[in-house]
C-alpha cells in the first residue's frame, strides 16, 4: 500500500477526496481538479450530448473500435481474449486509427505487434488477479491498491515506441479491461485534470492521482452512465466517462482539435 500523505483543511472540505490516496499537485491544481469534477457531475448529461454532436469517432477509429470491442466480448474473462491473435491485430488497427502510429520523426510510434501481444501475455497473471472490478462498483478502501496494481500493468506494457506509457498503454488496456480503466489521452483527459499536455511530475504520479478520481465520477454518475451504455462511442462505463471528459473539454476548455500524443 502507498503511504497517505497529510491533506490541506481546504482540501478536504472540497469533499472528493478520501483519506489515504496520495495527491503530488500542488492544492492549487487539486482545487482546480475538484472544480473541473463538480461542474462535470452536475453538466454530465450535457457533455455526453455535445461529445456525440462534435462526431469525433468516424472511419477508421469508429471502425476498428468497434471490432477490437466486439472480439473481447467473445471471451468471458480478459485473460481468455490474450489467447486471440486477432484480438491484438484489431486493437493494433484502433490504436493506429487513434493516432498512437504516425509516419515520420517522433515518438508517436507503435512497437512491432508481437512485442505488443507478448508484453500483454506477460502480463496475464496481475490481469487475471483485477479483471473482475468494475471502477464504479469498487469500494473506497480498495482505490490506492487497484490503481497500483494498474500502474504496474501500465508501466509493463510494450505498447508506444516513446518513454511515456500513461497515454499509449492506457488506451490499450482500456479494450482489454473496459469496465476498469478508461483512455487517457493528453488533449482532453491530461488537460481536463492538468491544464497543459505534459506531465511535470511523471506518468506514475499523474496516473495514481487522477485514477481516483475518475473512480469519484464513475460512482457518481453510475446509473446515467449505464443508460447510456450501446449508443454510438458509449461502448462501455469508463469510456462514456472518457466522452463525458472529451464533451466538457471541448465545451468549457474550448479544445477544438487533436495534436500529437507524444
Amino acid at each position: 500500500m502507498l503511504e497517505p500523505i497529510a491533506y490541506a483543511p481546504a482540501q478536504l472540505r472540497v469533499g472528493l477526496l478520501y483519506e489515504g490516496i496520495p495527491m503530488s499537485s500542488s492544492y492549487k491544481t487539486i482545487s482546480r481538479i475538484n472544480e473541473r469534477i463538480v461542474k462535470l457531475k452536475n453538466e454530465f448529461a450535457g457533455c455526453l450530448d455535445y461529445f456525440e454532436k462534435a462526431n469525433l469517432f468516424t472511419g477508421p477509429s469508429l471502425y476498428f473500435h468497434f471490432k477490437t470491442c466486439a472480439i473481447r466480448k467473445m471471451y468471458p474473462s480478459a485473460v481468455a481474449t490474450l489467447s486471440d491473435k486477432n484480438f491484438f491485430e484489431s486493437l493494433y488497427a484502433t490504436l493506429t486509427a487513434w493516432g498512437m502510429h504516425r509516419m515520420g520523426p517522433g515518438n508517436t510510434k507503435l512497437v512491432d505487434l508481437e512485442d505488443m501481444r507478448i508484453s500483454f501475455i506477460r502480463q496475464s497473471n496481475k490481469i487475471a488477479e483485477i479483471e473482475s472490478f468494475i471502477l464504479s462498483e469498487l469500494e473506497r478502501n480498495v482505490i490506492v491498491d487497484i490503481t497500483s496494481r494498474l500502474w504496474e500493468i501500465i508501466l509493463q506494457l510494450k505498447v508506444g515506441i516513446g518513454g511515456t506509457k500513461i497515454v499509449a498503454n492506457s488506451k490499450a488496456l482500456h479494450h482489454l479491461l473496459p469496465n476498469l480503466i478508461p483512455p487517457i489521452d493528453r488533449e482532453y483527459t491530461l488537460r481536463f485534470f492538468y491544464n497543459h499536455t505534459t506531465l511535470n511530475q511523471g506518468d506514475e504520479k499523474a496516473f495514481k492521482e487522477i485514477y481516483p478520481f475518475l473512480y469519484i465520477i464513475a460512482s457518481s454518475k453510475k446509473e446515467l452512465i449505464r443508460e447510456r451504455l450501446g449508443h454510438g462511442m458509449n461502448t462501455s462505463e469508463t469510456k462514456v466517462i472518457d466522452n463525458a471528459i472529451v464533451g466538457f473539454g471541448r465545451k468549457y476548455i474550448k479544445i477544438k482539435e487533436n495534436k500529437s500524443e507524444e
